[in-house]
């Protein structure tokens, strides 16, 4: 269960996407013994079926321990994912996407996004759980496509629906089963508007107080963010989208 920014569970650090390969790390938390990566193709199959949402929630694709590499058959016959870098103090996994594709409907080709989370083993519990839900999954880390960095200020549109959380309060952090996702880079400028039924709460940090949207209400942020965006509501399930601007260091 989450309780605290420092205990949520970690999303991985994309250090390579490219056409049929991503790499994926983890930096090592003595506490986790092990780290379970599950996908989904869109952001409420990612969040799952609870809290009115409606998604088919996401399919478990990987499984290594702490400290270790998983590095796919197809990446070792082709020797890709065979960098020589040292890994001390990282957990990684090295694949083709579309080493997955077809195994469930939920998992995404290589060219799509990629909405991942991890589920973890722990010290405390040494076997992944037995389902997934909003609890004993970390937040959704958006995996760009492959081409996404080949322009300075790469966007994304995103769809998806609010959880109904009776206790979401404007002016207060979200609960914890809030719909938290992580663009693949610095968000720039962000056009996010509320399709209704119902008013929509958002944030851009896990703890930073819920503003609210009213349906058909549209924001345009411009002066930069985080990489966080949180939205919840407390009854309709409101449907969102969304325009992202991010910054990704090229030029």
């Amino acid at each position: 269960m989450i309780s605290a920014d420092e205990n949520r569970i970690p999303i991985p650090n994309v250090l390579e996407r490219a056409t049929e390969y991503l790499r994926l790390q983890y930096r090592n938390d003595p506490d986790i013994l092990g780290y379970r990566i599950r996908v989904a193709n869109s952001l409420d199959n990612a969040y799952g079926a609870d809290n009115g949402v409606g998604g088919a929630g996401t399919f478990a694709i990987i499984d290594v321990d702490r400290d270790r590499d998983f590095i796919s058959k197809e990446m070792r016959i082709s020797r890709r994912g065979l960098t020589g870098e040292t890994t001390r103090g990282q957990t990684r996994a090295v694949f083709n996407p579309n080493e997955f594709f077809g195994d469930d409907p939920v998992v995404p080709a290589d060219g799509q996004l990629w909405f991942v989370r991890t589920q973890v083993r722990t010290q405390a519990a040494p076997a992944f759980p037995a389902t997934a839900d909003n609890l004993n999954q970390s937040d959704i880390l958006i995996v760009r496509t492959p081409g996404f960095l080949t322009v300075p200020r790469p966007a994304l549109t995103l769809y998806g629906t609010a959880p109904a959380l009776a206790t979401a309060v404007p002016g207060l952090p979200a609960p914890e089963e809030a719909m938290i996702f992580h663009v693949p880079s610095f968000g720039d400028a962000l056009v996010l508007t509320n399709h209704g039924p119902g008013q929509l709460f958002y944030s851009v940090g896990y703890n930073l107080p819920l503003a609210r949207l009213d349906a058909g209400q549209t924001l345009s942020h411009s002066s930069g963010m985080k990489d966080e965006l949180v939205v919840c509501s407390d009854s309709g399930n409101p449907e969102f989208s969304v325009l992202i601007s991010t910054v990704t260091g090229i030029r």
